[in-house]
């Protein structure tokens, strides 16, 4: 019983963190980089290819990064004049919602057989 339990509120903990999604940005990439300096964005470019920048910065007429990904150590510069779009993070309380309530009913269809799972000798 302390196992179910444990099991139970470690899935809704996780739940908590939420679904991410990412929400395209009506202003300019230059004006939302330097009024909300986000950890992370996708840029959109004009042959439709997305990028992930990490800690983007705006030097001249290019955006820029420290890092193209996770582990990468190269920079990245990418043309303003290429980048038709930039998307950035946000948690989407729906999936959030639906992926919760499935964790919920897997847990209470697993109490259920358990309850019918019971062995009389």
């Amino acid at each position: 019983m302390l196992a179910r339990r444990v099991a139970l509120t470690t899935m809704v903990a996780v739940q908590l963190s939420g679904c991410v999604a990412w929400r395209r940005q009506e202003v300019a990439p230059k004006q939302l980089i330097k009024e909300t300096n986000p950890e992370v964005v996708q840029v959109i470019r004009r042959d439709s290819s997305k990028t992930l920048v990490y800690q983007p910065k705006i030097l001249g007429d290019s955006l820029i990064t420290g890092h193209p990904g996770a582990l990468a150590i190269e920079r990245l510069a990418i043309p303003l004049s290429d980048v038709t779009a930039v998307a950035t993070r946000y948690k989407h309380m729906g999936k959030t919602l639906i992926a919760g309530l499935a964790v919920l009913g897997g847990v209470a269809v697993y109490g259920l057989l358990q309850s019918l799972n019971t062995n009389t000798y």
